[in-house]
């Protein structure tokens, strides 16, 4: 790592146990200057460290809250309203 200090190496740790790895980069930006690849490897091999670590705090995500589910039954209901108004006709 970069030489960072404890307190710079807290946050960043926080920001990844928050879920918000995002901040985490860009701190890590911030402080050591790196560009944007070099700084997210860093904070994915620091992130890495702590899950090895740390498991405990770092949940694993729960399948299926994405949106496809939404986009389909939006799509499914489009066509079915589709349907409907077709056979009105």
């Amino acid at each position: 790592m970069n030489n960072l200090t404890d307190a710079q190496l807290n946050s960043i740790s926080d920001a990844l146990r928050a879920g918000d790895k995002i901040a985490a980069i860009k701190l890590h930006r911030e402080v050591t200057g790196l560009g944007l690849k070099e700084a997210k490897d860093e904070i994915e091999a620091i992130e890495a460290g702590l899950r090895a670590k740390f498991p405990d705090q770092f949940p694993v995500k729960p399948a299926g809250k994405g949106c496809l589910g939404l986009v389909v039954f939006g799509l499914a209901t489009s066509f079915a309203a589709l349907g409907w108004w077709a056979a009105r006709s």
